[in-house]
């Protein structure tokens, strides 16, 4: 609890005094749900009894204040006075748990709002072996559902636990006003609702666990099913999916049913010990009713009491119980969100210059026992068109990824401006690129709104401009509503070229000193590609340029072209030097060429 208050209090110290005011107004509803037994009392001792003919009798009731005065005969005036008591208290009642609920949440909701952006910032800003940690399914819980448990602590857990201990004394003090022998067997069961509780405890717990975790499973299932629709689909293994969809559901289930069960015995257990406490102490407030000991309104109260006062007990040792899985909740929000990401602290805070180079020194990637990169050497210095190919696997996508830092090398050293890569802000390395990548993620919004990624408020000439270079016009104005038109989660709606195509706007949009695009321009036909890199040339200016691609005559114009095999650079140079060395690229690119439906598109 003290680890869960050192990490939460930061987001809720603001509201503490709304919180406490709230729980000021759950108590005195405490107070007159306690009270009203006691008016009861009265109305029964002052006004029923006397006028079924008993005798009136000295009444323990804390509201026998109420009648001094009033003459003990005049039963209208003493009813008016005790019905008016209990309309009094009926509306303070509904007034204090309006306000109780409504501070309590209104205020609260924000701090939940903020765990929620917290966890965001922590997984967009994550390192890729920090995120490799968790599965899409921990992060969904983690950013979705454990904020509003550890709110719950707050708003729900702490009040309803002060509540019911309120009510539990003020309860157990209006018996032993009454009689003190009334006490005895609610505290007996209260002891042992206690010990049952106790008992089931750690089962709780760990159902609580597995509960959690088979929740991640499911929600990784249900993603993963919803994203890969249309390749589960084309691959006709619906089945399989709707399979495993099965077994993870069925999981869930079993432990559910095995919750239902551990719950279902230990409130048989709590509710064996309630009912005998109460028909223990009914019997014992009969027996001191004939024995002259307690009035007919007393026994009334007694009644009242009993009813509810066992439930407070297990009310208050359950709610301990759902405190633990919310601190458990917590435990696991807060524990990713301090997870120490050891290699965004290795960045420093020195600034990229406007016009970054970058050079790689014998740097090697090892994958397991192999390496995925070995001992490239490389300088970009600002202004260099580079293009890099290579057969799939051989590190093409790896090399983007290390000079921007969304990947480490495990040998040799990436410096930029002459400095360490890490020596640098990670979010300002970050803005110096724009990169558009080989797996394309669209979100469900319009063309425009995915082009203006980086700046949401650019000017509309801005986004059009980006879209035009990237020859996104070519069909986004075929639309009714053009730029302005809603697309489906992930692209769904568009073809591959066309999402090719938004995401090479947005890597320009961004108009970052190194443009870094990844293979984007694979499901393009080779005319649309040509007025693109033809865009790209104009656009570019002096700017850092890095294409890669399995299309060698896309690469004529480059500087410095790179082929990789197996993570080694085994050709390197310019496109007149690899195409007499007559290796792999010039064996490539005369394939492609002589494959070529228009031979004259690229002769400009």
């Amino acid at each position: 609890m003290k680890e869960f208050l050192k990490n939460s209090l930061p987001y809720f110290r603001r509201y503490l005094p709304v919180l406490a005011l709230s729980m000021a107004c759950g108590l005195m509803t405490v107070f007159v749900t306690v009270s009203t037994p006691q008016i009861v009392s009265l109305l029964v001792d002052r006004v029923l009894t006397p006028l079924l003919g008993g005798e009136v009798k000295p009444s323990s009731s804390i509201f026998s204040f109420l009648l001094d005065g009033v003459p003990q005969d005049d039963y209208t005036k003493i009813f008016f006075i005790l019905a008016g008591t209990l309309l009094v208290g009926a509306a303070l009642f509904l007034l204090l748990s309006y306000g109780k609920w409504y501070i309590g949440h209104n205020f609260t909701l924000k701090a939940e709002g903020k765990l929620r952006s917290a966890a965001i910032r922590k997984i967009g800003s994550a390192s890729a072996p920090l995120r490799a940690k968790y599965t899409s399914g921990d992060l969904i819980l983690i950013a979705t559902n454990d904020p509003k448990k550890i709110r719950d602590v707050y708003v729900h857990n702490v009040q309803f636990l002060l509540n019911g201990i309120f009510y539990a004394v003020l309860a157990a003090a209006m018996l032993g006003q009454i009689h003190w022998q009334l006490l005895f067997l609610p505290l007996a069961g209260g002891c042992t609702c206690a010990v049952i509780v106790y008992f089931f405890r750690k089962k709780i717990g760990r159902y609580y666990d597995r509960v959690w975790k088979d929740s991640s499973r499911l929600a990784t299932t249900v993603q993963e099913s919803i994203y890969g629709a249309r390749t589960v689909a084309s691959f006709a293994r619906e089945e399989e999916r709707r399979l495993l969809f099965g077994e993870d559901n069925r999981r869930l289930l079993d432990t559910n049913l095995g919750g239902v069960n551990l719950f279902a015995r230990r409130n048989l257990c709590t509710q064996i010990v309630r009912t005998a406490v109460f028909i223990g102490s009914l019997v014992l407030a009969v027996w001191l009713g004939i024995a002259g000991e307690i009035t007919a309104g007393e026994f009334t109260a007694v009644m009242g009491y009993l009813g509810t006062l066992m439930w407070q007990f297990t009310s208050v040792l359950i709610n301990l119980n759902n405190i633990q899985s919310n601190l458990v909740s917590g435990r696991r929000f807060f524990g990713f969100l301090n997870d120490p990401d050891e290699v965004a602290a290795k960045y420093g805070h020195s600034m990229p210059s406007t016009q970054p180079s970058i050079s790689f020194r014998g740097v090697s990637v090892r994958s397991g026992e192999e390496y995925a990169l070995r001992g490239v050497d490389l300088e970009l210095p600002y202004g260099k068109k580079l293009g890099v190919m290579g057969r799939t696997g051989s590190g093409k996508t790896l090399l983007c990824k290390l000079m921007q830092g969304l990947a480490e090398c495990d040998e040799g050293e990436i410096l930029m401006d002459g400095k360490p890569l890490h020596d640098h802000d990670r979010n300002e390395l970050l803005r110096s690129f724009s990169y558009a990548m080989q797996d394309v993620f669209l979100f469900s919004n319009t063309i425009a709104a995915n082009i203006a990624l980086y700046d949401p408020f650019a000017p509309e000439e801005q986004i059009f401009r980006a879209g035009a270079l990237a020859e996104v016009d070519e069909f986004a104005r075929r639309f009714p509503d053009g730029y302005l038109t809603t697309i489906g989660e992930k692209g769904f709606g568009l073809s591959g070229g066309q999402k090719q195509r938004i995401s090479i706007a947005r890597a320009l949009f961004k108009n970052a000193s190194v443009l870094v695009f990844d293979d984007v321009t694979s499901a393009l036909d080779l005319e649309t590609e040509h007025r693109i890199f033809r865009n790209l040339a104009r656009e570019c200016g002096t700017r850092t340029l890095v294409v890669v691609t399995h299309r060698a005559t896309a690469l004529k114009d480059c500087d410095e072209i790179l082929f990789l095999d197996a993570g080694r650079i085994v050709e390197r140079g310019t496109f007149d030097e690899l195409m007499a060395m007559k290796g792999n690229f010039a064996e490539i690119y005369e394939r492609q060429k002589s494959e070529m439906v228009f031979e004259g598109q690229y002769a400009e």
